[in-house]
């Protein structure tokens, strides 16, 4: 129960913990941890903290109008300033997309 973040209730951390140490939840944990390192490059992103909803949000503001999927997936999936994925696979699916 240690290192529980001050701005959340004590009782809501501690159901938290309990959940995070069912079996079943270490699974689950294990099984995305190995599936993360096998494919790295399916999980790059450049979003780093800020959610994909925020940068829709402010996507919207920019265009003036809900930005579309495509929109979205560039601003998260291209190096800042330049033209150029961040990786082959989000290459390939950002041109899936287009088809």
């Amino acid at each position: 129960m240690e290192h529980a973040p001050t701005w959340m209730r004590r009782d809501y951390w501690e159901n938290l913990c309990n959940i995070w140490a069912a079996e079943r939840w270490q699974q689950t944990s294990t099984t995305m941890k190995v599936n993360q390192a096998a494919n790295p490059e399916d999980n790059m992103h450049t979003s780093g903290s800020v959610s994909f909803a925020t940068h829709q949000s402010k996507l919207e503001k920019d265009l003036k109008q809900p930005p579309t999927f495509q929109e979205v997936f560039d601003k998260t999936h291209k190096k800042k300033g330049m033209d150029q994925y961040i990786s082959d696979r989000a290459r390939e699916i950002a041109e899936s997309y287009t088809q």
